[in-house]
Parts: C-alpha cells; structure tokens; sequence
C-alpha cells in the first residue's frame, strides 16, 4: 500500500510539472476562455506600497494572473476575489489589515505578499488560524523562519551573500563592505549574511546600515569610502539604491571598487535609471532566472501581464515571483476534492513539491518544515549600455544559515 501511494505521489508530482511546461501565450488555469460566475474564493495579499518604496509588483502581478483565471473558468467554476492591502510599511498596519483579511474576509490562503514588516508581525497569525501564505517575495528574516509562509525568492540576505561571494571570487577581493537600511530583522542579517560568509572565506566585511527615514546618499558613500574595501554590495530597495550610486557616480568611486547589487536592482529599467557610467561596472543578482529567456513560463508571465496587468506594472524579479505564487497557487486549488476552503486549500497548497519552472534556477516546494527557503540558487547579470547581460549559471549561496535547508532536501523529504 505505502508502494502504490508513493507512486500515485510521483505521477501526480509529474503531472503537476508537465502543466506548467505545457502553458504558453496568455493562458491559465483551466484555459477554456469562458469567465467564472460561482461563489468568489477569498485569496489575500498585504505589501508594502507607501512608504520608502512601492513594494506591491509580486502582488500586482499576481492580480493579473487572477484575473485571466477568472476569464478561463476560475477555481473549477469558481472565481478568485483578490484582495490586496497595503501596511504602510508600518507593523501595526500590517497586523490589522492581516487580521481583516484572515478573520472578516476570511481568505484561504495569502498570496503574493511582500513586506518589510508584516512576516513579523503576522506569522504568528497565520499558523493560529491555518492559513498559509505562498508569497511572492520574502524580505525580512521572519519571512524565511515560519511554518505556514514560503516565499518563491531566496530572500536579500541570500541575494546579497551571493553577490557578494561573486565579486569576491572573480576579483579576488580581500575586502568588502555590505550597505544595507537598518531595519529590525533586515540590515542585521542581510549584512550579517555577508560578514558570516566572509569570514568563512577570508575576506573582511564591514557593515554600513543607515536609517531609511533619512537616506543620505553622499553620507553614505563617504562611509563605503571610509571602510576602504575593494568591493561593495547594496541590500536594499531599488529606489533607495539610486541616490548612493548618483553619490557614487559623482566621486567616481566605480573606478576604485568594485560594486555588486542584490536583487531588487534587476528591474527592466535600471540600466537607463543609472546611464552609461555605471555600464559593464556593477553586478546585480538575480533570485529567479533572466526575465529576458525564452522559456513558455516567462513567456506566459510576461504575456498575462500585457493583457491583464496595467502599464505601470513592474518588469522585475518580483513580478515573476508574484506570478509563481499566484500559479503555484492556482494549480493546488484546481487540485482540491470538494469544497475550497481553509483547510482544504492550505492541504494543497503544503502539498506543493518538485515544482519545475525555467523561471526558476530549481525546484520550488513548500510542504510541512518549521520554515521555508526552498529558493537558494540564482545567477549574476552584469548592467550593459542597453540592459542585463547574464553571466553565470545557476549557482548556490554560501551562507551556512541554509545547513537545516539543505540537509532536509537531502533527504528527499521535500522536493520528492
């Protein structure tokens, strides 16, 4: 018996990658192009839109995703409600509009989500009441450390260590300093990250973290420049990138080190934002793969979002993620016997392994560990005159906070 059910497990594990493969163009979901009419199902997101930096592109991309599910049959009938809300970037406001969702709108599940504040100041929440979270993109600490919420990005202390790592390898670099915000559970660690690798590896690293609320971009290269490194990495939102690199452009500080960015900086116009100085002199990491491959899954992605996204919708790492987790998310539902409720939904969604994507490096799961990190493997792109030039292959952070990750899809008890 225990023979047979494995192997129902693995045909259904290989159907599951074989429909992802199959879409191409505009499709989704069940693909018959007629629109849901039955009972709505709750999903829910919460981002950080105001405050230092617009972070809602996963969320709004999976809102378009969403919304060509409901013009291709919904949930087996059923159409996706998608609510999303915004928490100011404030904690108390992540708590409540959390709680809105969870207890008053009564979400399945959470979808899409990204925040500097809420993974804090919700998780707890979320496991009280069963709902589990697929985000788009984890960005503090907390986000990787809960039991019901897996993002589908490695995260900025992975992102940044691996920046790190590559221009330190490349350029063997004896020094390097990690510049980060210092918010709670987010500088601390993604620096920290750094300075845990380094050490490991011989290289000095030195943190710079600086108050969001009072960004001084020449105050802040005047620091890198008072650490005298020979590499420098940015952990950070893309907005806040740009006034340290403008700082950096006007000391001409490209010349002497060299510069390495984390994700956030892989966004389609970031080359034309920064201009020709900074062109083939800074390396940006990417989490998932380039947004340019000609994979059907990019493609499908990009594609949704010309017809059901907005203009104004972001081209960026986070978009792909916040398509992934609306898919990821669409398919556990379309697998549910009966009812879609909480409990039903968050079965499917555990239930998730060895999901195969050319838009990521590996497999993404999410199933039943204490936390979440199934994303660990990105490549490097160098910013060119034109764009992104990628110039590595997938490969693995080096951060020893991964040694739990690691020894448990060795065992085969995720992904398998």
């Amino acid at each position: 018996m225990k023979l047979k059910w494995n192997m129902l497990r693995a045909l259904a594990a290989l159907a599951l990658c074989t429909s992802w493969q199959a879409h191409a163009a505009d499709t989704c979901g069940l693909g018959n192009g007629k629109p849901a009419t039955g009972t709505p199902i709750q999903l829910g997101a919460v981002v950080g839109k105001t405050g230092p930096e617009d972070f809602s592109s996963a969320a709004r991309a999976a809102a378009a995703y969403f919304k060509c599910v409901n013009a291709n049959g919904g949930i087996n009938g059923q159409p996706i409600e998608y609510t999303v809300a915004d928490d100011a970037w404030n904690p108390e406001t992540a708590a409540q509009v959390a709680s809105k969702l969870v207890k008053d709108k009564q979400v399945v599940a959470m979808v899409g989500s990204t925040s500097f504040v809420e993974c804090g100041a919700n998780t707890k929440l979320y496991e009280q009441e069963g709902v589990s979270v697929v985000a788009g993109t984890g960005v503090p600490r907390a986000c990787f450390f809960a039991k019901n919420y897996a993002p589908f990005n490695q995260g900025p202390r992975l992102s940044v260590t691996s920046a790190a790592q590559y221009i330190a390898e490349t350029f063997k670099l004896k020094s390097i300093t990690c510049v980060a915000p210092g918010i709670p559970g987010f500088g601390d660690w993604v620096c920290g990250g750094v300075e845990a690798w380094g050490k490991a590896a011989g290289v000095a690293v030195k943190s710079v973290l600086f108050d969001p609320g009072a960004l001084d971009g020449n105050a802040i290269a005047l620091q890198i420049v008072g650490t005298q490194p020979d590499g420098v990495v940015l952990g950070m939102p893309r907005g806040m990138m740009l006034p340290i690199l403008a700082a950096a452009e006007q000391q001409d500080l490209a010349k002497t080190y060299k510069w390495a960015l984390g994700t956030p900086a892989y966004h389609v116009d970031m080359p034309k934002v920064l201009g020709k100085y900074w062109a083939d002199r800074v390396y940006v990491h990417m989490e998932l793969q380039p947004i340019d491959n000609d994979g059907p899954d990019t493609k499908n992605w990009k594609a949704i979002m010309v017809k059901y996204g907005d203009k104004k919708d972001p081209i960026d790492t986070f978009s792909q993620a916040g398509h992934l987790a609306a898919r990821a998310t669409t398919q556990a539902l379309l697998s549910v016997k009966g009812p879609v409720d909480r409990k039903s939904a968050s079965a499917a969604i555990k239930g998730i392994k060895n999901l195969r994507t050319d838009m990521l490096c590996g497999p993404w799961y999410f199933g039943n560990g204490d936390r979440h990190n199934a994303n660990h493997t990105g490549r490097m792109a160098v910013i060119t005159a034109t764009g992104f030039k990628t110039i590595t292959s997938c490969f693995d952070a080096k951060d020893a906070e991964l040694a739990d990750i690691l020894k448990t899809e060795a065992s085969g008890a995720s992904v398998n």
